[in-house]
């Protein structure tokens, strides 16, 4: 009998590797995924440790409309590390990458036995037609069938991971990078309304001497301090304001939100913006969303020709003992091969070679879709950054000097007695509202920028700035309209958004 079994295991054990072997089907060439620093997500495809499913070696990265900055950069690095959303894509992946040896792994095979009886009643060992069998079969699909499907799922793999985690980690960065910006505008109008009141409680001290001396009215020491008590009111809001920002950028962070922060730099007030059309391809290189499509591509062309393998038969393999005890032939013994006949194939697999056909053609539209929304969107926010920065530079070289003079020709004028206390006041909220304004112009142009680095097919719109308890900017939000269909781990391509 053991020598059955061993015959049987040897035939299973010749025909598996060639039914794993592929025909010679158009090869297929994967397109280089932009997350490769994604890659190294834990999780191995097999038992054993194995490489990334993107390879760790690419090209330099794409060029960068936002400003090198290392402290930010490390709050990045931080952020996604310690972000729940990172780790679910990256479980999504890993959920997927364990798909792919199932995919390529012979059928299970299984085990039977059968009895059969001479006569009416028990005759097992009294008469030679009867026998008690055991039988084991294994199927083996048409060869090429499982390495195709192992393929098709490990370009899935890679569609999931290019999409998902690409995406989580940009829509990351730009959400720390935002948070950063606005810390940095609030904490730059908080300096802001610090000089305001530096600069009133001046001209109130000088009010005061003049009414002292005879040479005002007591209704100008009057409104001098109130400016004073509406600038501390401002004070009170920013300081809230700073508080929130805070906690919100150590909730990205992954840290308590009352935790200590690195003091925010300067606002950047660079004008230097890359060429449009390198920006551009830049976009489309970093976009999750192209590179996943184009894997979807690959994805379709393997299911292709999985699909044309399904028009030729599959095999099952058996064979196993028949005992009869007491009979001195000893046992028989029993082998055979089956095949599956496509009988039905003008109904199913004409049917569905046609779907896999069409799900390509499906998958290279949205690739053209997508790169014409993403350029459009990529030239919506170039224009957005030219104008931010075109109107801080106007404030910067015109508007604020402008303001100086004018409060400095006001507070002449006043002491002169040639206009009345309301101008010195005009002037001065005027200065200190256009150097907020400039701010929030400044920090409205880096968010934009990191827009564009976000690379997202959906609109980005920013909120309209408003001062804590008074006009002014503080550089309200930006917001990008993502309602990007996630994928979940059986998707071949994350293109939701695209239709």
């Amino acid at each position: 009998m053991d020598h059955i079994f061993k015959a049987l295991t040897l035939l299973v054990a010749l025909q598996a590797p060639a039914f794993g072997q592929p025909d010679p089907a158009p090869t297929k060439t994967a397109t280089p995924s932009p997350t490769a620093d994604l890659a190294s997500a834990p999780g191995p495809l097999t038992a054993g440790p194995v490489a990334p499913l993107v390879p760790a070696a690419e090209a330099a990265p794409p060029l960068r409309a936002t400003l090198p900055d290392p402290v930010l950069d490390r709050l990045v690095a931080e952020a996604l590390a310690n972000t729940p959303e990172t780790a679910s894509a990256r479980a999504n992946v890993e959920a997927a990458r364990r798909r792919i040896t199932p995919a390529a792994t012979l059928p299970d095979p299984s085990v039977g036995t059968t009895y059969q009886n001479d006569g009416s009643g028990l005759s097992l060992g009294e008469r030679e037609g009867s026998f008690l069998g055991l039988m084991a079969s294994q199927p083996l699909p048409w060869p090429g069938k499982l390495q195709l499907a192992g393929k098709a799922a490990e370009s899935e793999a890679r569609a999931l991971e290019a999409g998902l985690v690409g995406r989580t980690r940009l829509t990351v960065e730009a959400r720390v990078r935002n948070a950063w910006y606005d810390l940095a505008l609030a904490r730059t109008i908080d300096r802001i309304i610090e000089d305001r009141r530096d600069a009133a409680t001046q001209i109130e001290a000088a009010v005061r001497e003049r009414y002292a001396a005879g040479l005002a009215v007591q209704q100008d020491v009057l409104r001098a301090q109130v400016e004073l008590a509406r600038i501390e009111e401002l004070e009170a809001g920013q300081a809230a304001l700073i508080t929130a920002r805070t906690a919100e950028l150590n909730r990205l962070l992954g840290r308590p939100q009352d935790a200590e922060l690195e003091a925010a730099a300067a606002l950047p007030e660079t004008d230097a913006v890359p060429a449009t059309g390198a920006l551009i391809a830049a976009a489309a290189a970093r976009s999750p969303e192209l590179e996943a499509v184009r894997q979807g591509i690959e994805t379709g062309n393997l299911r292709v020709d999985l699909a044309r393998k399904d028009f030729f038969p599959d095999f099952v393999v058996s064979g196993g003992p028949m005992l009869r005890p007491g009979f001195e032939m000893g046992p028989m013994w029993q082998v055979g091969v089956s095949l599956s006949v496509p009988l039905w194939a003008d109904r199913r697999q004409r049917n569905q070679l046609a779907e896999a056909r069409a799900r390509v053609e499906a998958s290279t539209a949205d690739a053209e879709t997508g790169a014409r929304e993403l350029e459009l969107r990529t030239r919506e926010r170039l224009a957005q950054l030219a104008a931010a920065l075109r109107v801080a530079t106007l404030y910067r070289n015109q508007v604020l000097p402008l303001d100086e003079l004018s409060l400095e020709s006001a507070l002449t004028s006043y002491q002169a007695g040639s206009v009345p206390f309301i101008t010195v006041l005009d002037a001065l909220n005027a200065l200190y509202n256009d150097r907020t304004l400039h701010a929030g112009r400044l920090a409205e142009a880096a968010k934009w920028r990191v827009a564009i680095d976000e690379a997202s097919l959906q609109s980005t719109t920013m909120a309209s700035p408003t001062m804590a308890g008074g006009p002014g900017a503080t550089g309200g939000g930006m917001t990008t309209g993502t309602t990007t269909n996630t994928p979940s781990s059986g998707s071949d391509a994350p293109m939701g958004a695209m239709r």
